[in-house]
């Protein structure tokens, strides 16, 4: 696992270019304007903004959302 990533990714994680053709819930992207980004039927994490500046703040919400089922 990369080094941000704890168990709570652990075969939930998807890496691609192509991020419109895989269904998840989940999308974490610093662009979302590119690659079908914009076109991902979940919800979407935009990595880099003021919500989510760096990995902290999205690992806390992914450890909440995790803990919400």
């Amino acid at each position: 696992m990369p080094r941000h990533l704890d168990d709570v990714a652990h075969k939930r994680l998807i890496l691609t270019h192509h991020k419109d053709l895989d269904p998840g819930d989940i999308l974490i992207d610093d662009r979302p304007d590119k690659r079908g980004a914009d076109k991902f039927e979940g919800e979407l994490v935009h990595f880099g903004s003021e919500r989510f500046p760096d990995w902290p703040p999205v690992m806390e919400y992914m450890r909440k959302k995790a803990a919400e089922g």
